[in-house]
């Protein structure tokens, strides 16, 4: 077919439809497929990057626009044939070009109804949305292996300034998107009707990064924008499923940094293109996509079909796959995090999977942003808090956690919680590990723990006891038996540094005094656990939790409970050196005397000296002369060793105090000084219950209380005055009324 008998083929078909009234009505709705007036732009510039060109270019006047492009295929008859059509394309069956549709170039009719062509052997115009004529065409003056295209404003429905006005601020509106998914195309130029010139130019950086300049018209430089855009070859299945090869491809957006350094940076919107963005499209992404989808007419949207689902996969699997090639980049921060989708981005049904994809692959891959540096999956590591992971380093808490952890084992903490970098990372189920855990960890300090926190300096352990008091602190004041229990772990911990090395619950340590850093009577913890470096606040906080779980200063109080412990305690009369010291009485009843509450501090030791080298508690003890007249030996010395306890040592009449003040401290300390009958309730068959109740012997206050002495037979074997007198004075004692 030539082009004089394609040009007899279309009148006929004109003369059909204007016989039948229908000619106004299809060139109405051919120009409405596109609600964008000056969508016909993409058009033309679909058709040189089919056409293989790498340089276009727009020309605007006000009655006019040419464009032009360097494309090295040259328009054929069969091109001619398909841009006189109706649904018609040599495209259509190649899903690697724009425009299958058909209908596209005839967006251009909203402004004018004499389009007109130049490219290769054939110049002509259409007529009538369908009929190539040649007859009147000026010579168009244009290198032989270029194409031009020259569309004048003659639309009746249209007036010029109206149309020049519309092409005007649509070309002004392009911007890097339109040139970002195209292979061919690396420049676009217009030129308005005041002479000012535009461009889009696009660079190859290198394999993944591409640099677009825009210039817009009157600016006095061009801006750059760098793309980090990743592109892969797929075959999938198109509507009527026929396997077709296809280009996909997606791209992030690139900065630099004040080092610069190249950062990936989050878009406000990520555009989905279908080699141009399809403006109606909306994905919530912030990273761009290009697939050649199938949409609809005007492009402007994606349409639902099983061909666009497995187009939608194939892109998911590629961002995945470039999240690798980004790793090893040295991009893949924990800021980049804030690009990638995550739950609270309200990703519709469609682009679900991208988001699903990408939490698949950083579970399973090296791609987790690790504070100490590096990457790891997203198994067997752990989030915590900066202050936390900041002391407890990823050998540290592989220590902690035993022989199946090994580093890295802390994420990057992200700049802020509940943000976007969080917000992903949090998809990803990697487990806290917080403080409490730390205190779980901590309890025995066996080996091999002991051996790694006794290696930590002092100023690490002020970080750490920083860090507990917070989370002592932290409790909410609501709910006191958290805090409570929280206290009560920690003061039971091993875990506070003294001065000789050893680890100690905070009760049995001190804070160091007057110059007295070693004391073996009084541990001291060491200093630097609260006084290192030159932060007083943590100093500050260090000291509190040392102070709320037990060390305190050396005073009287602690002196003399220092030494209980290290003289007078269970354990130390279990040891064979075993040393107690009877000149040590002095500072007890001094102490007694200052603060007589402390009475209760004695009555777990061994602090007195008695008969035959013994040492006994004070409940072990009674009183009598000469320390204190209470009658008690003719009990206890009736009854031999059939109750246990004792009398004084007669060491205590040389050691330099007053017997009367070591009897007066004894009773302050609980040693016995009278008798202490058992009471109990008269039971029915005492044998004269029966007499007693006949004759309401009942007290007015009706006690029916009975008293027993022990051993008070063995006592009165042999009865004799002292005896007699110390049982009627106990007797007086009681509650006779």
């Amino acid at each position: 077919m030539n082009l004089k008998e394609l040009r007899q083929k279309r009148l006929k078909w004109v003369e059909a439809n204007r016989e039948n009234g229908f000619d106004d009505g299809i060139k109405r709705l051919l120009t409405d497929l596109y609600p964008d007036n000056a969508h016909f732009i993409y058009e033309l510039l679909q058709n040189a990057e089919d056409a293989r060109a790498s340089k276009v270019q727009f020309i605007l006047t006000n009655d006019r626009v040419e464009f032009e492009h360097n494309g090295d295929r040259l328009f054929s008859i069969e091109d001619v044939e398909s841009i006189t059509s109706i649904g018609i394309s040599t495209k259509k069956d190649d899903h690697t070009n724009i425009g299958k549709f058909g209908v596209g170039f005839k967006a251009v009719f909203a402004y004018t109804s004499t389009p007109e062509i130049k490219s290769g052997k054939y110049h002509f115009r259409i007529c009538d949305l369908v009929v190539p004529d040649t007859k009147g065409l000026a010579p168009i003056e244009i290198e032989k292996e270029k194409t031009c295209f020259i569309f004048p404003f003659d639309n009746p429905d249209k007036n010029p300034d109206m149309a020049c006005a519309e092409i005007e601020k649509n070309l002004r509106q392009l911007n890097e998107s339109t040139l970002l998914f195209l292979s061919n195309i690396k420049k676009i130029e217009y030129l308005l009707p005041d002479s000012t010139l535009g461009f889009l130019e696009r660079k190859k950086i290198d394999e993944n990064r591409i640099e677009i300049l825009v210039q817009h018209p009157g600016d006095s430089k061009p801006t750059s924008v760098v793309f980090l855009r990743f592109e892969k070859t797929v075959d999938v299945n198109d509507e009527d499923n026929n396997l077709k090869t296809c280009r996909i491809a997606v791209a992030f957006g690139l900065e630099k940094t004040q080092g610069q350094k190249w950062k990936i940076k989050l878009l406000d919107r990520g555009q989905v293109c279908i080699y141009f963005p399809a403006e109606k499209e909306t994905s919530n992404l912030k990273f761009h996509l290009h697939a050649p989808f199938a949409s609809t007419v005007a492009r402007d949207s994606v349409r639902d079909c099983e061909a666009n689902d497995e187009l939608r996969d194939q892109l998911a699997d590629l961002i995945a796959e470039s999240i690798v090639t980004i790793r090893d980049q040295g991009l893949l921060t924990v800021e980049f995090l804030a690009t990638l989708p995550n739950g609270r981005d309200n990703l519709s049904l469609f682009y679900k999977p991208i988001m699903n994809r990408l939490i698949k692959i950083f579970k399973n891959k090296a791609l987790v942003p690790m504070k100490q540096g590096g990457h790891a999956a997203g198994n067997n590591i752990f989030r915590g808090p900066a202050q936390l992971s900041n002391l407890i380093r990823d050998n540290d808490l592989a220590t902690i956690l035993g022989e199946e952890y090994s580093p890295p084992m802390w994420i990057v903490n992200p700049p802020q919680i509940n943000q976007r970098e969080d917000n992903f990372l949090s998809m990803l189920d990697i487990p806290a590990w917080r403080t409490e855990d730390l205190i779980d960890g901590l309890p025995s300090l066996s080996e091999p723990i002991g051996k790694w926190i006794a290696e930590k300096s002092d100023e690490w352990h002020q970080r750490l006891y920083a860090l507990l008091g917070d989370f002592l602190s932290s409790a909410p004041s609501y709910l006191r038996y958290v805090a409570t229990e929280r206290k009560d772990k920690l003061s039971k911990l091993r875990i506070i540094r003294c001065r000789d090395g050893e680890y100690r619950v905070g009760s049995e340590c001190y804070f160091p005094s007057d110059g007295i850093e070693d004391d073996e009577l009084m541990p001291r913890v060491a200093q630097g656990i609260y006084s290192s470096g030159n932060n007083k606040q943590e100093q500050e906080k260090a000291r509190k939790f040392l102070e709320d779980i037990g060390v305190r200063e050396v005073g009287e109080v602690e002196l003399v409970e220092a030494i209980l412990k290290n003289r007078y305690s269970q354990a130390a009369v279990n040891r064979k050196s075993f040393r107690p010291e009877i000149k040590d009485i002095k500072r007890f009843i001094d102490l007694v005397k200052k603060d007589p509450s402390q009475g209760d501090l004695f009555k777990d030791y061994f602090i007195f000296n008695l008969p035959h080298g013994k040492w006994g508690k004070p409940s072990q003890v009674y009183l009598d002369s000469p320390f204190y007249n209470t009658g008690l030996s003719a009990y206890y010395d009736a009854l031999e060793d059939k109750v246990q306890r004792w009398a004084l040592s007669e060491n205590y009449k040389k050691c330099g105090i007053s017997l009367e003040e070591i009897g007066e401290f004894g009773k302050k300390v609980g040693a016995q000084t009278r008798l202490k009958p058992n009471e109990q309730e008269i039971p029915s068959e005492h044998p004269e219950w029966s007499e007693l109740n006949d004759r309401g012997r009942w007290t007015h206050l009706g006690i029916d209380k009975d008293y027993d002495i022990q051993e008070l037979d063995v006592l009165f074997v042999e009865p004799n005055l002292s005896k007699s007198k110390l049982i009627w004075d106990t007797m007086n004692t009681l509650p006779w009324t």
